[in-house]
């Protein structure tokens, strides 16, 4: 395998919308994700392009609280002078202080037609929504994910298909872009990304002892700082039981009762557990699609990890690497205002199963399979369009054997799974 040339800095497809005065307007860009996913190295590279680089205040920085505490307006000045319209400073980790939000909302009131914001931070950040809201239409929240393969190969693609409107023109883009040829970079890009996860440093590092080190403590962290800090949840040696037995998990859906008899907990605490661990973005759910379905529906979820290193069995992490590009650019599409993307599964109570399905406003889109090598279809992808009853929708099956392009009928393909993961933001 041929390993990529390491940078300093990976630009980040966020940065093509978050900017975009058309889709914020005057707002403050609040931007969430995981720990260490590069929200911070994104803020000072934008304010650095822009000669901005005096405009960065980190709140877990000591001078920082006590420049506030001194002077409310401390950025003021520095922001005044370099003479320039529109200067946009970042609070970094704000979210993290006391009353934070009070503090956003005068900032913005007294500044907001002078002054642009980046706020920047993880859970919190995105946590506070689901409470009153006192800054209601003063931000606009976008979300930062670890790499892609579009991201790690600088590779400028076209506007993903899923923003196609109507069945006929999301086919044929989606016929378009998945007959382009596969550049050496995309195949190497996929290959370190499976293998050493989407997080820049261990991919960047490339290096496997480093990369299990790097996973053994970033694991740790979330669970022993984050988790502990941001929640009541006190049995920690129960919730890191729970992460290790999820690996082997990942393909089905969860069964809630099943996990807490294994761990002697409540399956109603074991649930919180895992809701808090997804607003910490270590994992992510995805429901079981239930419109029009003609036959009834398990109910659990499916639980995945933002990172699939942590899944070591190579057909459950290539479907947890899939769940997460789907999440993340269900997330991508709906942050850049395309409308309400989600992701499902379907599994019915006889078993007939498709892996992923993606809508647009609850109304199917796509539907896509994953299998290791197998380039046979799925007998229930091929059938797809018969529990969906809202006309016919794209079906893919993706496969990890390499050099695989197969159109099987207008609207079905077996391809393989660089190929098809490398047209996703």
């Amino acid at each position: 395998m041929s390993v990529m040339v390491t940078k300093n800095y990976i630009p980040r497809n966020v940065e093509n919308y978050a900017f975009d005065e058309t889709l914020t307007g005057r707002h403050m860009v609040f931007l969430a994700g995981p720990r260490q996913v590069g929200k911070s190295m994104l803020a000072k590279n934008w304010l650095d392009k822009g000669s901005m680089s005096s405009l960065y205040f980190n709140w877990d920085d000591i001078a920082t609280r006590k420049a506030y505490q001194v002077d409310s307006r401390f950025f003021e000045s520095p922001a005044r002078m370099l003479g320039m319209k529109d200067p946009w400073i970042v609070f970094d980790e704000i979210h993290k202080r006391n009353h934070w939000k009070d503090i956003l909302k005068g900032v913005y009131d007294l500044f907001n037609d002078e002054f642009r914001f980046l706020i920047t931070g993880s859970a919190r950040l995105d946590m506070f929504r689901r409470s009153g809201d006192s800054l209601l239409g003063r931000y606009n929240l976008f979300h930062m994910f670890p790499l892609n393969i579009r991201e790690t190969t600088g590779i400028k693609s076209a506007t993903c298909f899923l923003t196609e409107g109507g069945h006929e023109r999301l086919l044929s883009s989606f016929n378009d872009q998945i007959t382009q040829p596969v550049l050496s970079e995309v195949t190497d890009a996929y290959s370190l990304l499976f293998h050493h996860g989407p997080f820049p440093e261990p991919f960047l590092k490339q290096n496997e002892r480093f990369s299990r080190k790097w996973h053994q403590d970033y694991m740790s962290l979330v669970v022993r700082q984050d988790l502990k800090d941001l929640t009541r949840v006190g049995e920690l040696d129960k919730v890191e039981h729970l992460l290790s037995l999820l690996p082997s998990r990942v393909m089905s859906p969860l069964s809630m009762s099943g996990l807490g008899r294994e761990l002697e907990a409540a399956h109603t605490t074991v649930k919180n557990w895992l809701e808090q661990l997804k607003k910490l973005y270590l994992l992510f759910s995805i429901n079981p699609w239930t419109n029009k379905i003609s036959r009834g529906l398990k109910k659990e979820k499916k639980w995945y990890f933002m990172d699939w290193y942590y899944v070591p069995e190579v057909p459950a992490r290539l479907e947890n690497m899939a769940a997460a590009y789907l999440y993340r650019t269900c997330k991508t599409l709906t942050d850049m205002g395309y409308g309400l993307y989600e992701l499902y599964y379907l599994r019915t109570i006889d078993k007939k199963e498709i892996d992923f399905i993606v809508t647009l406003d609850h109304k199917p889109l796509m539907a896509v399979e994953v299998k290791t090598g197998d380039t046979k279809l799925s007998p229930t992808l091929k059938t797809r369009n018969n529990y969906m009853f809202q006309g016919p929708i794209l079906g893919v099956q993706i496969v990890e054997t390499g050099g695989v392009m197969q159109r099987l009928s207008e609207d079905t393909w077996v391809v393989s799974a660089d190929r098809f993961l490398s047209l996703l933001d």
